[in-house]
């Protein structure tokens, strides 16, 4: 309840104190509310996706595995997840996820990329690994990469989602991770068919506001192409900020 400043002089101090009061109560109930164990708080996603995914053993996709930072996260965050991770850059494979996930039964590795065509593609190696891509980076000024070198270039293999989930018989998908450097939007192109079955549950992207890529879609696009296929923005995470704007964040998106 806000107060006018009628109210406020026509009525004793002991009231106005007992109203403020209550009103700072309420709205740290609202915070503490906001982050229950039991629903989903917008702010923080490792609790979100616990909430938003209660199955015990869920199927993941990680697609533009990296290092392995989100597969860890997964891991840390389920009990027991089992993950197809996919990453093109072959020395990540061979000496990063390779040697910390040999012998587990719940992760596979797969040595290739997911795009909207089967076939092969040229992977551009950048010196910062995490920026490797398909597209070239952007030479606009508003690109803070934008000097970052290319050190290799080369041809890896790509496949569809839908291809890869029909050749395995793979069930419902829980989760569906993209971290491609502007190559999402051609991810989700090559996962139609699932997509519109609702067989993947939830759609976990990075989304980038910023002209990092040439050729990379715009959120508008990305977002225009999950809701024709079903899809509603839960909200957006890890919000990187440049010169007071959104830069890039991390958007989650579930099957409506």
């Amino acid at each position: 309840m806000k107060l006018s400043t009628h109210s406020v002089q026509n009525t004793s101090p002991w009231f106005v104190l007992r109203c403020v009061i209550s009103q700072l109560l309420g709205r740290s109930n609202q915070v503490l509310q906001s982050y229950r164990s039991d629903r989903i708080s917008r702010v923080n996603l490792e609790q979100d996706l616990r909430v938003l995914v209660p199955q015990p053993q869920p199927l993941m996709f990680d697609v533009g595995a990296n290092k392995g930072q989100t597969l860890a996260m997964f891991q840390r965050v389920f009990n027991k997840p089992v993950i197809h991770a996919f990453e093109p850059n072959k020395a990540l494979v061979e000496q990063t996820l390779c040697p910390v996930h040999r012998g587990n039964p719940d992760v596979v590795i797969n040595a290739a990329a997911l795009g909207a065509e089967s076939g092969s593609l040229t992977f551009h190696e950048c010196e910062n690994n995490e920026l490797s891509s398909f597209l070239t980076l952007e030479a606009s000024e508003q690109n803070p990469f934008k000097d970052k070198m290319v050190k290799a270039s080369t041809t890896v293999p790509v496949w569809t989602l839908d291809q890869y989930v029909k050749e395995r018989g793979l069930p419902q998908l829980d989760l569906l991770k993209i971290d491609t450097q502007g190559y999402d939007l051609h991810v989700l192109q090559g996962a139609c068919e699932q997509l519109k079955a609702g067989r993947i549950s939830l759609v976990m992207l990075e989304i980038n506001f910023v002209p990092m890529y040439a050729g990379q879609p715009s959120f508008g696009e990305v977002d225009a192409f999950l809701r024709e296929h079903g899809y509603a923005l839960i909200d957006m995470y890890e919000k990187i900020y440049q010169d007071n704007r959104l830069a890039w964040c991390t958007g989650l998106y579930q099957r409506c």
